[in-house]
């Protein structure tokens, strides 16, 4: 089975390695990684396609595919609707973040369109940041988030490089 589609080994490693179990954690794009993620951690699954829903044990939120202005802007076909996800960022306050969807030939700047709904103090996890349009959205998330980010390497089932990012908050005073 071709997995070049699916998040690296190393985003899982990642995160199992410096987020607490047990905390929640918010992918766009869900998929056979999401049943992965959802031993370790509390997972709130938004997809835009039915077969893909309660794959995992998740919360999952169906958010169709619409158009949006921001999308549109940087050439894209659209993103989720973002109504549901709204309602999910003010019913939990979560604080780790995975882009990962929706698939790259649909578009993720659209998330720019919620910003302000987004938690600065969040992680942020960019997958496919190895592509042009993914890492120019991250450089428009970092720009806003203010934290630092590193990029990580890892290598397709097919050998070719790829590329994730993580956004982590600025240490405040006192922090370590």
């Amino acid at each position: 089975m071709n997995t070049d589609w699916m998040m690296p080994d190393e985003i899982f490693s990642w995160l199992e390695e410096n987020v607490e179990q047990g905390t929640i954690v918010l992918e766009l794009g869900s998929g056979h990684g999401s049943m992965r993620l959802a031993e370790q951690f509390e997972l709130v699954s938004i997809e835009h396609n039915p077969e893909w829903l309660n794959l995992a044990d998740s919360k999952y939120v169906h958010a169709e595919i619409q158009e949006n202005a921001v999308s549109a802007k940087y050439n894209q076909q659209g993103w989720y609707n973002p109504e549901p996800i709204i309602q999910t960022l003010k019913d939990m306050q979560i604080p780790v973040f995975i882009i990962d969807g929706p698939p790259g030939d649909i578009g993720r700047h659209g998330i720019l369109s919620i910003i302000d709904e987004l938690p600065k103090n969040a992680i942020f996890v960019i997958d496919d940041v190895h592509r042009d349009d993914e890492f120019d959205l991250l450089q428009k998330l970092l720009e806003w988030h203010g934290g630092k980010s590193v990029i990580h390497s890892a290598v397709y089932e097919s050998g070719k490089e790829r590329k994730w990012a993580v956004i982590l908050p600025e240490q405040e005073e006192g922090d370590s």
